[in-house]
């Protein structure tokens, strides 16, 4: 892959992870949390399209089990894996909160009532408050999987050095 487009790669992704830390950012602020989800329709199809390059550019290793957890940081520095496995453990807690919190049910406006839903049946009616609260807290779970999601890309396009200007065996010989 030329390195213009690898350059394009990595500005792409970095911009990714930075709207989606952004966004998570914006989740603590109430009026900024609606906003959220509509970034998250920009966002979330841009990760797709660098995780299907990264992974027919990595074919026979991105088979293996572990790669998405630490192979696409092989040759990468060692903090790459431990960063993108920590990002993996913060986003799980924050959908198990967001369960917790929710009772695995959704936050909807339904008849022109705040309600927590699951499975078309309403869980319990909510105050506006609780509402916009459970509305922020869903913008948070969103925003840090988006982080999770952007940081692999961006990493393997940042370090990835293009296979022709790798040193290989033969060359390390002199």
């Amino acid at each position: 892959m030329g390195s213009n487009l690898r350059r394009v790669f990595v500005f792409l992704a970095a911009c990714g992870l930075a709207l989606s830390i952004v966004a998570y950012v914006a989740s603590f602020s109430v009026p900024q949390s609606d906003t959220i989800f509509r970034w998250a329709i920009v966002l979330f199809p841009g990760w797709m399209v660098f995780y299907v390059s990264i992974f027919y550019l990595e074919y026979p290793s991105s088979k293996e089990p572990n790669f998405a957890w630490a192979g696409f940081a092989r040759g990468m520095p060692s903090w790459v894996a431990p960063c993108s496995c920590t990002l993996w453990l913060i986003f799980v807690a924050h959908l198990v909160w967001f369960g917790i919190r929710t009772g695995f049910g959704n936050p909807e406006i339904r008849d022109g009532q705040y309600a927590l839903v699951t499975r078309g049946r309403i869980l319990s009616v909510l105050s506006q408050a609780e509402y916009i609260k459970l509305r922020a807290v869903e913008a948070r779970m969103l925003a840090a999987a988006m982080i999770t999601l952007y940081f692999m890309p961006a990493m393997y396009w940042w370090f990835r050095r293009d296979q022709a200007s790798a040193p290989t065996p033969s060359t390390l010989k002199t």
